[in-house]
């Protein structure tokens, strides 16, 4: 660990070696794994929902960082309703616009969090919240893996920016003790084999939200004027989209995936 990094001694802020070798993540002692990765980077980006920053903060992860070194960057602030603000100190980006604007500030940001060169930033965050789509933005280049599916990040792979900058991210982390759900409204977690177990949830708040459903509305050509129930958006939604099952049954898993894959990109979550 870097002197200018979290503690003289070499160990995370606040944390001994010992405390952290007993974090553990999915039966995997990811947090470990993270702390190790920690100490080899002497900036820490963590990437949070520009749509809920404060719940999708890792907190484990921000307790082992010195304030000075820590940099919060919010992604996809396209999604954000006009007029919306962030907590103060917070980079506001849309990684996939790849704006030019956008690209310089953060990393002039980066770079005004050390003075040692070169700068390795490491990206941390939750699950399918953007931290390899902002590499790339930074990079100017398909650098990492960008995938909708939560947990595409596996290993850990140092991308040169410039001369002075080399960048990373780490899997995503979330706390153990999260509910399902919320890790599902959340995008951190696959829902393949259980979406209709969410997807009632969220239609029921989409319903109460006249945003929402003139989100939704657009999104599928349809209209929930008619819709009292989480069961009648997602037959609106299957019969809009011609999902049929033998017989002439609506296929209402297909419409519950394709709820919680489009709110992804709601500007709500």
């Amino acid at each position: 660990m870097r002197k200018s990094g979290w503690g003289s001694k070499g160990h995370a802020k606040g944390v001994s070696k010992a405390e952290g070798k007993k974090r553990y993540y999915g039966g995997m002692n990811r947090w470990q794994e993270l702390y190790d990765i920690m100490q080899r980077a002497n900036v820490i980006v963590e990437v949070v929902d520009a749509r809920d920053p404060e719940g999708t903060q890792v907190l484990t992860a921000k307790r082992w960082t010195d304030k000075e070194h820590l940099l919060v960057v919010a992604n996809k602030a396209d999604l954000l309703p006009h007029g919306k603000r962030l907590p103060a100190g917070t980079i506001s980006v849309s990684a996939k616009n790849h704006a030019p604007e956008a690209r310089w500030k953060l990393l002039r940001a980066i770079m005004a969090k050390t003075t040692e060169r070169p700068v390795k930033a490491l990206l941390i965050g939750y699950p399918n919240v953007g931290k390899s789509s902002i590499i790339n933005m930074l990079a100017r280049r398909r650098a990492a893996k960008v995938s909708p599916v939560a947990g595409t990040t596996k290993s850990e792979q140092w991308v040169a920016v410039n001369e002075e900058l080399m960048v990373t991210d780490y899997r995503g982390v979330y706390p153990e003790t999260e509910s399902r759900s919320e890790l599902v409204r959340k995008g951190a977690v696959n829902f393949q084999n259980d979406a209709q177990a969410y997807a009632h949830e969220t239609a029921m708040k989409i319903l109460r939200s006249r945003r929402l459903v003139g989100w939704i509305e657009k999104r599928y050509g349809i209209s929930l004027e008619a819709a009292k129930t989480s069961e009648d958006v997602l037959a609106i939604i299957a019969r809009r989209r011609g999902w049929i099952l033998k017989g002439g049954e609506l296929n209402i898993e297909e419409a519950a995936k394709s709820l919680l894959r489009a709110m992804r990109e709601a500007p709500e979550m």
